[in-house]
């Protein structure tokens, strides 16, 4: 029998990324393609859903570039993944009404801050989590009191990843774990919540039909086979949110596992088999059913290290010539003692998610002396994004774990991953392969039958490629810091307040 092969399609927050899984259970071939971001004003992160479709197609072509046409008829089905929260707003002609604010995006504060007041414990107990400028319900409430006339003209909601799809099948649904992402859902009931949707004054028939993230969801448009060189009518698959997609293809499908995740935000995520209650962490159901993952996390991730690199070390990518630094970046943090002799950094770049969910609060390097030099500030970077994921997972009883998986861009480094499992105590397990776009590849091959269940195709799929241990010198020099990192936090957070409004009010 010919070889087959799957595609998975994940939009992130910096770039499509696909990957193409053959029916060994094999990864056959990978593409990536960055998109912009846009920051119009303070708090504020825009995208352009365009872009994104751009981004799909020359991601699939870049993956198959090498296949024969024999090959690329034998692809027999694309899934999708996307950040939580990003609501496409269509109008009756299906038509996207303006950029789309992403879930980074910190403009709804006040919002936020209303409805927890007047709603908040209604909120938790159909969702089971709490409003904060993160989520859609608090995004549309912005929209409804600052662009009225643009709200007036919504006839259709759907999100980052149901759009892309829609753009391929011309089916307009989604899946429950997105849907539970944007505080329109009834987590327990698992339908739309007409009285969340009241809240804001929001029709019920706005919000797409909900199905299974393995439920098949048309088949390809001809104008987007022609477009990307496939079969039309290749099976389109429902897929589901970029996290989910990633907690789930790492091999996390048992309770009390666990996750680091180092990609633009950074997430400590625990696996269970209750719904937990707790007001400062997310949690969705798992795509494996009975599990649910519980997820705390902050906002600049590896996107703080991004940020480092632009600013600090502009010189040497323009040397670089297009060529990858961070390997130079990461020689000079290997000079540096664990602890960057005292300095520290809080990574609030853009305000700061959970456990704090505060909008005002601001980055800001503590405890320079004229010691410290670049490497210092890059080690010191590094490590305050360990400690505000390790002040995440404080939110989660018996954790930090003895053993966690750990995914994201910035697992790619061996320095980073160090640094994690130092200041978490904990042993770091690398698989082979953990992006989102793989778990849609496991997930579109479950739909068509290649694999009887979930757990199944990740466990014929996935192993562990290396294993990190923490050093004990290094774990107790950063239990010193992080507790100066906690207590700088409580003592600085008003003041971020005051530097943001002052700001903000000058604007």
């Amino acid at each position: 029998m010919n070889r087959q092969y799957v595609l998975g399609v994940d939009h992130g927050s910096g770039g499509c990324k696909v990957t193409c899984l053959d029916s060994n259970g094999r990864v056959a071939a990978e593409a990536n393609v960055s998109y912009p971001s846009y920051y119009p004003h303070n708090r504020w992160v825009e995208q352009e859903p365009e872009q994104w479709i751009d981004a799909a197609v020359e991601g699939i072509r870049r993956a198959l570039s090498g296949f024969t046409p024999e090959q690329r008829l034998q692809v027999r089905a694309i899934g999708f993944s996307a950040p939580h929260h990003v609501a496409v707003l269509l109008d009756a002609d299906r038509n996207v009404l303006r950029r789309v604010i992403m879930w980074n995006d910190q403009r709804s504060g006040e919002e936020a801050a209303w409805l927890e007041e007047t709603y908040g414990h209604n909120i938790f107990a159909i969702t089971n989590n709490r409003p904060t400028p993160t989520w859609t319900l608090c995004h549309m409430m912005w929209l409804r009191k600052h662009e009225p006339e643009l709200y007036g003209k919504i006839d259709k909601i759907v999100f980052m990843k149901d759009y892309v799809r829609f753009r391929f099948s011309g089916e307009l649904a989604t899946d429950y774990i997105e849907a539970e992402g944007t505080l329109f859902y009834d987590i327990r009931k698992q339908e739309w919540s007409e009285q969340l949707c009241s809240m804001i004054g929001l029709e019920r028939s706005m919000l797409p039909a909900v199905y299974k993230p393995t439920d098949l969801c048309g088949t390809l448009l001809p104008e987007m086979a022609e477009r990307i060189g496939l079969a039309p009518g290749t099976a389109i698959v429902m897929g589901t949110a970029d996290t989910a997609a990633e907690v789930y293809s790492c091999g996390t499908v048992e309770a009390g596992d666990g996750v680091v995740k180092l990609a633009t935000a950074g997430n400590f995520t625990v696996i269970s088999k209750e719904l937990p209650v707790n007001t400062n962490i997310i949690a969705y159901d798992h795509v494996v059913k009975g599990l649910y993952y519980q997820n705390s996390a902050t906002n600049f991730a590896a996107s703080s290290y991004r940020w480092f690199k632009e600013g600090f070390y502009r010189e040497l990518e323009e040397k670089a010539a297009g060529k990858p630094i961070y390997p130079f970046i990461d020689e000079e943090i290997r000079s540096i003692p664990a602890g960057a002799e005292g300095l520290l950094f809080q990574p609030y770049l853009n305000g700061e998610r959970s456990p704090h969910w505060d909008p005002y609060l601001r980055a800001s390097f503590f405890g320079i002396t004229a010691r410290h030099h670049r490497g210092h500030f890059a080690r010191a970077l590094l490590e305050g994004v360990g400690y505000s994921i390790r002040d995440a997972s404080m939110e989660f009883a018996g954790t930090p774990k003895s053993s966690l998986k750990i995914i994201g861009g910035g697992s790619k480094g061996d320095v980073w991953v160090q640094i994690m499992a130092d200041i978490l105590n904990a042993e770091m397990e690398i698989p082979g392969v953990s992006d989102a776009s793989f778990g849609c590849c496991l997930i579109a091959a479950t739909a068509i039958g290649w694999f009887p269940d979930l757990k199944e195709a990740v466990r014929s799929t996935q192993t562990i490629v290396k294993t990190v241990s923490p050093n004990p010198k290094h774990v107790t020099v950063y239990n010193e810091m992080f507790d100066i990192y906690r207590e700088l936090h409580r003592q600085t957070k008003q003041l971020s307040h005051r530097l943001t409004k002052l700001q903000e009010s000058r604007v």
